[in-house]
């Protein structure tokens, strides 16, 4: 892996999601997974037991297909200036499993599940 020596002088972040990451520096590997259950309903109640992940089928990982690591290319690089120089970075929002680096990374998965449910009373939303 290349390995460098990032700088960056000023950074300026409003608002980091859940298992976002902001990186400065070489990384082997980042493995960002976030699941959320977002249920919006006319009338607000809570109910006990609702909200298990494993009962939606789009939080079961079963379906995702992760491509398998091959590598028969050698490399040989020479960093003539290894330095990555940043001045300035500055991020509103860094969302669920999103990754902000200056900097290497050997491996990156990124998956983010929301599923949001909305349940009305009537057939037309209020327009409250």
């Amino acid at each position: 892996m290349l390995h460098h020596v990032s700088v960056v002088q000023n950074v300026s972040i409003i608002s980091l999601g859940i298992t976002a990451v902001f990186q400065v520096g070489d990384a082997n590997q980042m493995e960002l997974k976030s699941r959320a259950l977002a249920v919006h309903r006319e009338f607000p109640c809570y109910i006990k037991d609702e909200g298990r992940l494993d009962a939606f089928e789009i939080f079961t990982d079963e379906h995702i297909t992760i491509p398998k690591r091959s590598t028969d290319v050698k490399l040989n690089i020479v960093n003539e200036c290894p330095f990555i120089e940043v001045k300035d970075v500055e991020l509103r929002t860094l969302l669920n499993s999103g990754c902000f680096q200056i900097g290497n990374v050997d491996y990156a998965f990124n998956n983010s599940r929301i599923m949001q449910i909305r349940q009305y009373i009537t057939d037309e939303p209020s327009a409250q």
